[in-house]
Formats: structure tokens, sequence, C-alpha cells
């Protein structure tokens, strides 16, 4: 697949580099570079956010604080993702542990029987949870608060619902606003951040004193795949200096079923080793098992618990390599991908759809069918906002939610073939080829002598690395090849010896053997890499990882 380079531009020197990467993540000002780089207290960074949300707060606490004076029951009603398992988790720790409030329940759904988020049946099923608890108690509760998290901004009827049972809600979430507003209580929305950031700071203004909790803010913040920038990356920051130093309940089990007691947890390892885990349970099991891990007081239970997530994640990668083995496109790839299959397990078409977006770098649609229905699973591309497409066809929807680059819905069979040839047409009218071609974005273009350490200790000032804020790409052009190794257990890697005239080079091609068939010893290539730090027998290197080589002009 063709990959345009998108080079920010070109240096020759330490102090030029470093305005380069820090300007190609918005950062210009003193300030803001200030706040970039020094360990800011997250909820400074509250001050920007809108009026409304603030005052949505206040409202939430007093609310919240009524109700307790109350004894109301209080019920967490989450969602069945990691965002939506640490948001319920964050929550119910506060007033479990922190409060020691006896009238706290959660309720995480079903995907397979209770749908996404706030539904009739999670609702019904959430007040029969807390009636059973007050069985032969003198007193039973006349109204319950319900607090959603990380959904219920589309819940429109099932807010009504919930009013309509004599009963209190809450609303905290993070995803898009539909036109017409569910009428709760309270909404305590902001899309700047991840629904369980949102609990997070709604625990913080109720009084919360936990440490940890920020750790299960800062999981979801990059399993939810949100940018690291301001609040965000502040809260990541924080987050992984207490996942390192004396990781949370829960997460210390997950670190050690999934290999990694003693080494380094850092964006990569919560967004591609624990969050996957956390998320499996959701997809084929019951992920209230999740909330449990990080809200059990036994250890023992915990780490049966942590075993069982870790298993289920084996199954989950052996379904979603199976579902995708059922795919075949035409040798021409349309400007978007729809396929619809009876075989494709509901709890998995959102990782099959990551996968093709991954591998042809177009919007992708994979819908489960099941009767009458279908359930479909939805990701883009940058510069496609897709909710906003999908909303433009919200009568052809059961339901519909999501964000500019993740969706869900579920449709009728008998209209799929009526929302494809509707977005055939967006495809075609609205976007030119360009958009459909993958880019690399490329900080700096920079000479050879440039990669050292006082480089090298700036790029670690900019950790955590993560969306929004990537680790730091270079190009140098026109380096020689002085030697060639393949490497690994297949020998698919390539390990490469660079030379510019003046200074050789180590660097690690992963994957890339078949590239080197018409490339040899004394060819010249441009090199696109970041910088890493490479350490064997108390030796320590910089190596360059490599992401992409052209034969030099």
């Amino acid at each position: 697949m063709h990959t345009n380079w998108n080079i920010f531009g070109k240096s020759q020197n330490l102090d030029e580099v470093k305005t380069l990467i820090l300007q190609k993540r918005n950062l210009s000002s003193p300030l803001e570079i200030d706040l970039f780089l020094k360990d800011e207290n997250p909820l400074n960074f509250l001050k920007s956010f809108p009026q409304d949300f603030k005052e949505s707060l206040k409202n939430a606490k007093k609310f919240i604080q009524e109700a307790v004076e109350k004894e109301t029951p209080i019920i967490i009603m989450g969602d069945y993702d990691a965002d939506g398992i640490c948001a319920t988790s964050i929550l119910y720790n506060f007033f479990s542990q922190e409060l020691h409030y006896k009238n706290i329940f959660y309720f995480i759904p079903n995907r397979f029987e209770h749908g996404y988020g706030l539904s009739k049946s999670s609702v019904e099923v959430a007040v029969l949870k807390v009636e059973e608890a007050f069985q032969g108690k003198k007193q039973k509760p006349k109204r319950i608060l319900f607090i959603s998290v990380d959904s219920g901004i589309t819940s429109v009827e099932e807010a009504l619902y919930i009013k309509e049972l004599g009963h209190d809600l809450i609303i905290t979430d993070h995803h898009q606003k539909p036109e017409i507003l569910p009428q709760a209580d309270i909404l305590v929305w902001s899309d700047k951040v991840v629904g369980a950031t949102v609990a997070w700071i709604l625990s913080q203004v109720l009084g919360s004193k936990s440490t940890n909790s920020i750790a299960l803010a800062t999981l979801a913040t990059v399993t939810d795949v949100y940018p690291l920038l301001g609040m965000n990356r502040a809260i990541v920051k924080r987050g992984l200096k207490v996942i390192n130093q004396a990781s949370p309940i829960g997460l210390r089990e997950l670190i050690s079923v999934s290999g990694l007691t003693g080494k380094e947890i850092g964006t990569y390892e919560l967004g591609w080793v624990l969050g996957p885990r956390i998320n499996a349970s959701g997809r084929l099991a019951e992920a209230s098992q999740a909330v449990r891990l990080f809200t059990e007081a036994d250890s023992r239970i915990r780490f049966q618990i942590a075993q069982q997530l870790n298993q289920i994640n084996k199954e989950r990668q052996d379904e979603t390599t199976r579902m995708y083995d059922l795919l075949s496109f035409q040798e021409e790839i349309p400007r978007f991908i729809l396929v619809s299959n009876s075989d494709f397990h509901e709890g998995i078409i959102g990782l099959v759809a990551s996968r093709i977006v991954r591998e042809y770098y177009r919007p992708s649609i994979v819908i489960s069918l099941n009767g009458k229905f279908g359930k479909g699973s939805v990701r883009s591309i940058p510069g496609i906002n897709i909710i906003e497409i999908l909303r433009e066809f919200e009568e052809m929807f059961e339901n519909l939610g999501g964000h500019p680059m993740a969706a869900g819905f579920t449709i009728e069979v008998e209209k799929i073939s009526q929302l494809e040839e509707a977005l055939h047409k967006v495809f075609l009218d609205r976007f030119d080829d360009v958009i459909f071609v993958p880019s690399v974005e490329v900080d700096a273009e920079v000479p050879l002598d440039l990669i050292d350490w006082p480089l090298f200790e700036f790029l670690e000032s900019l950790k955590p690395f993560g969306e929004g804020n990537p680790s730091a790409r270079f190009v140098t052009r026109k380096l020689g090849i002085a030697n060639i190794d393949f490497v690994g257990r297949d020998k698919t890697h390539t390990s490469l010896k660079l030379f510019d005239g003046k200074k050789y080079q180590k660097g690690i091609y992963f994957n890339s053997k078949e590239k080197f068939e018409e490339l040899g010893l004394g060819d010249y290539i441009d090199v696109i890499y970041s910088v890493k730090l490479s350490e064997f027998n108390g030796n320590r290197s910089l190596d360059l990882f490599i992401d992409g080589i052209r034969l030099s002009s």
C-alpha cells in the first residue's frame, strides 16, 4: 500500500528540532510548553472547561449529597467496555470504600441481553437488584438514584422511563450529543475526556481522596484512544506514576497474569495488553466480572478473575482471527467497506472493523446479523467524521451512538442495502482520493549526527506517548546500507547498519524482509524512524526503530 510522508519541517540543530516537535503538537507559547512538560494537577485544567460543565458538577454534588443524607439507594449504571468498567469502579469504590455508604450498587448491562448503555431492560434489572437487597427490611426504597457513566446521552426514552417509575437520574457521559437530549435531573457531559475521567472528576468534587482512582481513568483514557493533551495527558502522566509505584487492586493482578510483573507499565501496555483483557469480558462474557476485579477486597478472588479475563482474551483473539478469515474483498477496494454475516460474533465486530481499517485504510462497517436485526460496529479514518455522516440517516437505525472515529448501531436487516447505497453516494461525492491514502506523520528531517543523548533526553520529557502525542518520528535521507542481517525466529525482521559518510548507526525494521529483496549493500535509502534506547550487558545505545524506507533519489 502506498504511503505519503508528511514531513513537518527540516532542522540542522537540536534547538530547531525541539521547536519543530513542540509546534507539531500545537505548542508554541512558553506557557503552553511549560504546562505540557511539567507534572500538572489534572484538576487545574477544569478552568478551561465550559461553565455549564462546572455548574453541572455543583448540581450533581448537591443532588448526590442529599440522596446520601436520605439514605436513598444509588445504582451506578455502567457500560461493558473498559471506559464504562473503569468509570463504574471509580464511583462505586468512592461510595463504598471512602464514604462507607451501604446503599450503593452497580449494574453493567450484558451486551447480548440488554444492549448498549441505558436500556429499558437494564433499568428493570437494576431496579430488581436494588429491591432484592432490601427484601426482609422494614423500609423498602420508594426512590432510587440512577447515575449513568460512559452512556446515557442518547437515552431519551430510557430517561423518561426512569422518571415514570418515580426514580431520579444523573447522566455522566462523553459521547456525541444528539439533537434531542434526555430529560435527566442532571447532565454532566464533556467530550474533552473519557467517561471514566468524567466519573473521576465527579468523585473529586464529591471529596474523594483516593490516589488509586486516577489509575483507572488512565487505563480508560489510553484504551479509548483519547488525545494525550491537556487534562488527558495530565491524567495519564499521574496515573502511570501510581500504577508503576503501587498498582491499585485489580490492576496488579491483571499485570501479573499478563506477564508484566517487574516491567515498567506505559501507554503501550495499557492500550495493547491490559485494556484488551478488560474489554474482552464485555465482548464474550460478563463485564461485571471486570468491575469486581477493581472493587473486590479478597486478593484470591481478584487473582481468579484476572486469570478468567486472561483466558477470555485468548478466546477473543482466536474469534477475531476466525471472523476476519471469513471476509473477502474485490481486487479494487471501495471507498468504504461494509460487510455483514450471521456468523459474525456481535462482541467481536468492532475488533474486525478496526482490523479492516488497519489493513485497507478505509472506513469500515461490520454487521452481525441475527433474525430481523443487525448489530453494526463502525471504525473510521482521520478526516472522516463517521458519526456525523451516520446521523444524516438516523431514521434508518433503531439506535445509534458513537464518536467521530467509531460508532455502533442496530438496524433492520432489510435496511442494510439502503444504508450501503446512501453511504456509497456520500463517500463518492464528498471525499477526494487523497483522503484514502494513509500517511506517516514525520516531525522533522534531520541529519544523523543529531541522534544523540541530548535529543533522547528531550524526547523522554515528552512522555507519555499516545494519541495526539505520538513518539517523535524523524527522516534522514541518503543513508548508505553498510550491513543487512535478517533476525528473529522466522528471520522476518531486518537489522541494518547505516552510514552517512561520518557516522554508523544501527537500526531495526520489523516485518520488512520482503522490502530488501531488491535492496543491498551500498544502496542509499531515505529512512523514517523513531529513536529508542537499547540496553545489553550493561551497555546503553540509541537505535533507530524504522517505520519506512525509500530508495534515495
